[in-house]
């Protein structure tokens, strides 16, 4: 079998992964009296985006403790989460790369999708340490939450960036419905990054976030039943 073959596999294995991890994740418990912040519904990124310590009430206080608790174990598996998801594109781009090793733009892709794992484990890191912190009843401190905002912002740059060289890729090689939901995520990306952090466009680039996911099975299942089609005249 040949060894481009074996990357797209490991790429379905990977999507099968990050398809099982919201189930691992679970439900978040009520928000209580304290809501988050506005236009978030989901406490992972009302936490990444947070600016201030009052973005972050509704992980303060006693009453905030089973919510505290909800992201401490969401955080326990984050630590292989990005394997799954990152790491399904990355074997999507290093099948690419082999199956045509001067393609620059494969390896290039292959290399953010690397990168973000360690962006993601980065950020984690700064996350955690606001949660502890938040755990023993301090406040939020500006220096550690404008740490974990531009952690987070560089995990979504890169995100952004292998989605859009996916949608190029995919262009090349003639798989054009598959570039779609690339370039509709990277570009809901951008215009929450140009928001500020608009909780309601974050929640909707999330959401966008899975049909493009699921394009990395999708593609490695169509790279593997057929010959995937050469790049056109011009690209590399």
């Amino acid at each position: 079998m040949r060894t481009s073959n074996l990357a797209f596999i490991a790429a379905i294995a990977g999507a099968i992964a990050t398809m099982i991890f919201p189930i691992l994740f679970g439900s978040p418990p009520d928000a209580g009296a304290a809501p988050m912040a506005d236009g978030f519904v989901t406490p992972v990124l009302a936490l990444e985006f947070a600016r201030s310590a009052q973005d972050l009430a509704f992980l303060q206080g006693e009453g905030a403790a089973s919510m505290r608790a909800f992201l401490v174990h969401t955080q326990s598996l984050d630590l292989f989460f990005p394997l799954a998801y990152a790491g399904m594109a990355a074997m999507v781009f290093l099948a690419l790369g082999l199956r045509n090793p001067g393609r620059w733009l494969a390896w290039a892709a292959l290399a953010v999708a690397v990168v973000t794992i360690g962006a993601d484990w980065a950020e984690n890191t700064v996350m955690n340490r606001l949660l502890a912190e938040l755990g023993t009843g301090a406040e939020p401190r500006p220096g550690l939450l404008a740490a974990l905002y531009g952690h987070t912002w560089i995990k979504w740059g890169l995100i952004g960036l292998y989605a859009a060289l996916f949608a190029v890729l995919m262009w090349q090689d003639k798989r054009r419905l598959l570039a779609i939901p690339a370039v509709v995520a990277a570009l809901a990306i951008a215009a929450t990054w140009l928001s500020g952090s608009n909780g309601q466009l974050a929640e909707i680039m999330a959401a966008l976030l899975i049909p493009f996911m699921l394009t990395f099975p999708l593609a490695a299942l169509m790279y593997l039943r057929g010959k995937s089609a050469p790049p056109e005249a011009g690209a590399t």
